[in-house]
């Protein structure tokens, strides 16, 4: 009796910490929950146009409940009201990755369609591709403005390796005209214990 007791409190205070911002998935502090792998090291490119500025970020790490979610966050930093014409996902649709070695891709799901309930065999792997349809879409933003979306981390549905470790690089050469694009580490998780 004093055992089911025992276990009840440990995990009504395990569950405790799952409102608000985890610490057991933290990317900043790079914890895991054990899972075997972590994003770190998010680089941008220089915005695309003046007055604006574009953040990627982290906002959950990978644990055995749930894949990686990173946000892209695009805010127009001029004095006035402006357009901008995004792909047809606003305001990021470049949503697969190459690894360095050109040796795997993670894919950026843009909501839960192909995203498998768990891990096989500690790889959250899209369940099949995502086709994106070939359309602009504007956004009048006022000053000051964010527009964000946040994606789910998988590995690509026809990567023939999941997670390993490096550089990742999602681009898009005609972005707002330009292009642009980031860089995300996938890290072996006990590398960031610590």
């Amino acid at each position: 009796m004093h055992r089911r007791t025992y276990l009840g409190t440990l995990a009504a205070a395990a569950l405790a910490g799952c409102v608000g911002s985890p610490t057991s998935d933290d990317p900043a502090t790079g914890t895991t929950s054990g899972f075997p792998y972590t994003l770190t090291n998010v680089q941008t490119d220089d915005p695309p146009v003046e007055n604006v500025t574009i953040d990627v970020t982290v906002t959950t790490d990978f644990t055995t409940d749930h894949p990686a979610r990173l946000e892209v966050a695009f805010t127009n930093d001029g004095d006035e009201t402006r357009t901008f014409a995004f792909g047809s996902l606003v305001p990021w649709d470049a949503i697969r990755g190459t690894h360095e070695d050109n040796k795997a891709s993670l894919l950026l799901s843009p909501n839960a369609g192909v995203t498998p309930d768990e891990p096989s065999a500690d790889c959250w792997q899209a369940t099949d591709g995502v086709a994106l349809p070939a359309v602009m879409y504007e956004e009048m933003l006022d000053p000051g403005e964010t527009v964000s979306r946040e994606f789910r981390v998988l590995a690509a549905h026809d990567s023939q390796n999941c997670h390993p470790t490096g550089t990742y690089r999602f681009e898009d050469s005609n972005y707002l005209g330009e292009g642009w694009g980031f860089s995300v580490d996938v890290a072996s998780g006990t590398e960031n214990e610590g």
